[in-house]
């Protein structure tokens, strides 16, 4: 009699118990994988295929073997009876460092200005995927190839760590300040790519991205050798901060370049505006946040972190508020149907929606609100007992001076892209250059008149120099009182400010209009929610 148990199914499937576990994480994986963002799948299987990776991974490994071999042989028999550490580990991180912070951003460049070259990016433009994911995409595959080789040359680390010499916190420091440093300049290569599509404008592109990527290889690596050999030269609460502010100012720098980056991927009809103002806010105030930090935790030595945040705080409204004031007025009637309805959110969100009137609105009221926290922080510091000193005060009234002129020529900038705009269709970057051009007429103007009614002979400060800011802004800081004239000159940017909103009130207050049906339909259709 046969056995009822010989050809039966549970039989057959007991015998290959391995075969089937397999096949079942097999088929999960598949299903993780389709989830995942396609471009990351993409680009992760091009990446780890090509001749670029293969050849800087067989680099990095051959590398470390032959540093560990000669650098161990040239430091016996000492390396078993003194610390040998920090030679070692100097060898190990500039192993690692030359792919994490050139190769993998350069690769990322090339990546997304391949895409553009060869026309995929129009056809990922019709798809579903959106300009984030793109973005995203291309970066995750970055920090794939950056993990690779982090894990790879790990154990060479642990091996260094081994012999002495360097403590425990500090390896992981400089392994921690590697690994962001080599995330932010992928982010900064990846902003560069598609900045320009001419051929020339390509070239430069490229050649700036690799110069800002070997100036941060250089200028990390002397600040990390000088931390192996030295020791970290900071103290515990010195170091909490620059933790912490580093954290925080390079996750805010990233997303905003990331931000721009696909706006730049974002079709023409679609809102570019909002998601970069809205960066340029978080920017803005986690720079005013580690500002505050620095003057609490570090009393008089956070002074020159504090002065060098204003600084560039200063440089970076300058820079975006003009290319902000020279946007295109034009306004899809896609965008005009995500434009907030109701009274309290057109008064409220109308000035993150694109055009040249709400940017110049965007600018100056954050420009205001900026101006008057930082002029209330210095002043509350100036009046602690551990004084941050007199200076300071002078300082507080150069940002309220800059601020006014900054007002006045943004408006200037306003009037003068939109002549421009009556017989052509410039860039916002030429917002960059009117300010520029603004600037240098502004204080060359009165400055030569003067001049030339003192027979081109050396002469005193007077109100006459009113408009010129950069003699103005000296004469601040060498503790001149000019509060009247800068206040008449508040007025008369605030006067121009508003004239300038009340010129173009569809411009300055755009209404939202309805959604054809048939729009509605699709969307609903596709699960939409408009």
């Amino acid at each position: 009699m046969m056995s009822a148990t010989a050809d039966s199914p549970t039989s057959s499937i007991a015998g290959e118990p391995s075969t089937g576990w397999l096949d079942r994480i097999d088929a999960w994986s598949v299903r993780f994988g389709d989830k995942l963002n396609p471009i990351l799948v993409k680009e992760t299987r091009q990446a780890l295929k090509s001749r670029q990776f293969v050849i800087t991974f067989s680099v990095l490994l051959f590398a470390a073997l032959a540093w560990t071999i000669v650098g161990s042989l040239t430091m016996m028999p000492q390396i078993y009876t003194t610390p040998s550490a920090p030679r070692m580990l100097i060898g190990y991180y500039l192993v690692l460092a030359l792919p994490m912070l050139l190769v993998v951003p350069l690769a990322a460049y090339r990546s997304l200005e391949g895409e553009i070259d060869d026309g995929t990016l129009e056809l990922l433009s019709i798809s579903t995927l959106t300009p984030w994911q793109i973005v995203l995409g291309k970066l995750a595959s970055a920090m794939l190839q950056m993990m690779l080789y982090f894990v790879a040359l790990f154990p060479c680390v642990a091996y260094a760590y081994t012999l002495r010499g360097v403590d425990l916190p500090t390896t992981m420091l400089i392994m921690a300040a590697l690994i962001v440093a080599g995330i932010l300049l992928t982010i900064v290569a990846l902003f560069f790519a598609p900045l320009t599509r001419s051929r020339t404008g390509r070239i430069t592109t490229l050649l700036a991205t690799m110069a800002i990527l070997m100036a941060a290889e250089w200028g990390l690596a002397f600040l990390m050798i000088g931390m192996i050999l030295y020791g970290n030269p900071l103290t515990t609460g010195q170091l909490y901060f620059t933790v912490t502010a580093t954290i925080l100012i390079a996750a805010a720098i990233g997303h905003l370049l990331l931000t721009a980056t696909a706006a730049q991927l974002t079709p023409e009809s679609e809102n570019r505006s909002t998601h970069i103002r809205l960066s340029i806010m978080g920017l803005t105030a986690v720079f005013l946040g580690v500002g505050t930090l620095a003057a609490l935790m570090l009393n008089r030595e956070g002074i020159p972190v504090v002065v060098t945040l204003i600084m560039i705080l200063g440089v970076l409204w300058t820079a975006c508020s003009s290319m902000m004031a020279a946007e295109s007025p034009a306004m899809t009637p896609r965008i005009r149907r995500e434009l907030p309805s109701s009274f309290f959110a057109r008064c409220t969100l109308t000035w993150l929606t694109p055009g040249p009137a709400t940017g110049l609105a965007f600018s100056v009221i954050n420009i205001v609100i900026i101006t008057f926290f930082i002029a209330a922080g210095l002043e509350y510091l100036i009046r602690t007992p551990n004084a941050w000193g007199q200076p300071y005060a002078i300082f507080a009234r150069l940002v309220l001076t800059y601020a006014t002129y900054l007002v006045g020529m943004l408006v200037a900038v306003r009037w003068i892209i939109a002549v421009i705009r009556i017989n052509n269709n410039p860039r916002v970057e030429v917002g960059l250059a009117a300010l520029i051009v603004v600037a240098v007429i502004s204080a060359l103007v009165p400055y030569s008149i003067g001049l030339h009614l003192n027979d081109y002979r050396p002469y005193a400060y007077s109100q006459w120099q009113a408009t010129n800011w950069a003699w103005t802004m000296l004469m601040v800081a060498n503790g001149l009182d000019l509060s009247a004239m800068i206040g008449l000159l508040s007025v008369m940017a605030a006067a121009a400010f508003l004239v300038t909103l009340l010129a173009s009130p569809q411009l300055t207050m755009p209404r939202r209009i309805a959604t054809p049906k048939r729009v509605q339909e699709e969307l609903d259709a596709a699960g939409t929610v408009c």
